[in-house]
């Protein structure tokens, strides 16, 4: 047998090995790597997708080579009493979430259920015949033919599930609650393993991690009582809690936890950068906030650079830039607004909340971990980038200090938890036990307020708007929403949709 042939035997057996030995690893890849593929096939051009799709095989299997190699010191088989109590707690957590319609849903999901309950029931890709429509709605989203588009990835295996299996849509919601579910538990699991522990402390402060917007509500906006969603407090900021993401906007939150989480425990540079650009198909925002951390990864060894320009590091950003850059610019309108915040405010007024969000969001937590910033990973690296993202502002709502602030608010709760778990003095320990409790509010009233809601009144569907395709509601407001977030006009003139991607 040929000596090269036999070397790739060798490579691929291994390689197969590691993926076996490190099973939950590979699955954690595979969570954020299938929606890109089931993307590429599903929208792009049929000579293309399989090209891409094979380009991006080889890619994973680089990515996981480095990563799946040996057996992990935690998983199911290590303490199972732990980790079987730990997959009640969380589907709880996530049950009541909102995610399927099963508990009591926030106002976002007016746009989450038609973007998935469209994914199900649409051909991919996804075209709306706007002609259809009444016209009261024609006079705000158009009479002509457009393209759906939005960083929906996340929804893309339930949907193929549901499609495949049909069943309605109760069985499609429980595929969507399960697969949320499935990344929130694989979330955990890499956190686990990159603090090498087992310990209710790791569940307890990544579900109750939160700023002190308690107290920055009472001092700005008076008295408030429990279910009251805090995060607004400040106006012209808002930083939210990982309860609060996962209950609002779960689509982006869960990859981009799994994302920062496996980033965290990856050894060396070699994959880093280019593992991290496959945020891009899950939330373009989040993606802008991990662009530092990714680039520190590869240029914090100067000595080391022949080792960071690897096939992976180069390639997987041009590929996501490529498709999902393109694929996103096809809708011009979706950031009417999109400057530094100076521009939409007067500097005098941004100060005094700036400092106060500042303290209250992330001071408190900076004078606890202060001794940690170079020991910590990238903790001082995402603090530094905490404080200077609200100074610029991407949509009417802001979403770019909401969504850009996730990667670094993620390494800050990691951190936070490996602090806890090392700390040794009885009086820090209080110390820490006060903040955690006051940080604890906004996620414990953001909870309360869905299992109370759903308890009195049942799980009742947000169905303002129940399709895209028909839009049951007249509301000038959600049809502009809708149009400006979500339709791509003029096809013909879009890079994606002329070279790139399968048209109607």
């Amino acid at each position: 047998m040929d000596e090269k042939l036999k070397r790739s035997i060798e490579i691929t057996k291994r390689w197969g090995q590691g993926l076996w030995h490190d099973k939950y690893m590979a699955l954690s890849l595979l969570y954020v790597f299938v929606p890109v593929f089931l993307f590429f096939l599903g929208w792009l051009r049929l000579p293309l997708a399989i090209f891409l799709c094979l380009l991006l095989f080889w890619l994973f299997a680089r990515i996981s080579q480095s990563l799946c190699v040996k057996k992990c010191r935690v998983g199911l088989c290590h303490r199972p009493g732990y980790w079987v109590t730990l997959c009640v707690v969380v589907f709880i957590w996530v049950l009541f979430s909102g995610i399927g319609g099963f508990s009591y849903q926030n106002s976002d999901y007016f746009v989450r259920n038609p973007i998935y309950r469209d994914l199900v029931g649409q051909p991919w890709p996804v075209f709306y015949d706007l002609s259809s429509q009444r016209e009261a709605v024609q006079a705000v989203v158009g009479s002509g033919t457009v393209a759906f588009v939005y960083y929906f990835c996340f929804w893309l295996p339930p949907a193929l599930l549901a499609r495949v299996f049909g069943g309605g849509e109760l069985l499609a919601d429980i595929f969507l609650l399960l697969w949320a579910y499935l990344g929130v538990m694989l979330v955990l699991y890499q956190i686990h393993r990159h603090l090498k522990r087992c310990s209710w402390v790791i569940p307890g402060i990544f579900i109750f991690f939160g700023g002190f917007d308690a107290i920055g509500y009472r001092f700005l906006k008076g008295d408030f009582g429990l279910g009251t969603h805090l995060e607004w407090w400040c106006t012209y900021f808002q930083y939210s809690s990982n309860t609060t993401l996962l209950y609002w906007v779960f689509n982006q939150a869960i990859p981009v936890w799994l994302i920062v989480s496996i980033f965290l425990d990856m050894r060396g540079d070699r994959s880093c950068a280019g593992f991290s650009a496959l945020m891009f198909a899950y939330s373009p925002f989040a993606t802008l906030g991990m662009i530092p951390l990714a680039a520190h990864s590869v240029f914090r060894d100067i000595r080391g650079r022949k080792k960071v320009v690897t096939w992976e590091n180069v390639l997987l950003p041009l590929l996501m830039l490529l498709v999902f850059g393109s694929f996103y610019l096809s809708n011009a309108d979706s950031l009417p607004v999109n400057g530094w915040i100076f521009e939409y405010h007067q500097v005098g007024e941004l100060v005094v909340p700036y400092l106060v969000f500042f303290v209250s969001e992330v001071g408190i937590y900076l004078l606890l971990l202060r001794r940690c910033l170079k020991k910590y990973a990238y903790l001082g690296l995402a603090l530094i980038e905490l404080a200077l993202i609200p100074a610029y502002k991407m949509t009417g709502a802001n979403d770019f200090v909401m969504r850009a602030s996730i990667p670094a608010l993620s390494i800050l709760s990691v951190s936070l938890i490996r602090y806890v778990l090392e700390c040794r003095k009885k009086w820090t320990r209080w110390a820490v036990t006060l903040v955690l409790v006051t940080g604890a509010v906004t996620p414990f009233s953001e909870i309360y307020r869905s299992v109370t809601t759903t308890a009195l009144q049942g799980a009742r569907p947000v169905e303002t708007v129940y399709s895209f395709q028909k839009f049951a509601t007249d509301n000038e407001n959600i049809l502009q929403i809708c149009r400006d977030q979500f339709f791509a006009y003029d096809l013909e003139e879009s890079f994606f949709f002329y070279y790139l991607g399968k048209r109607k």
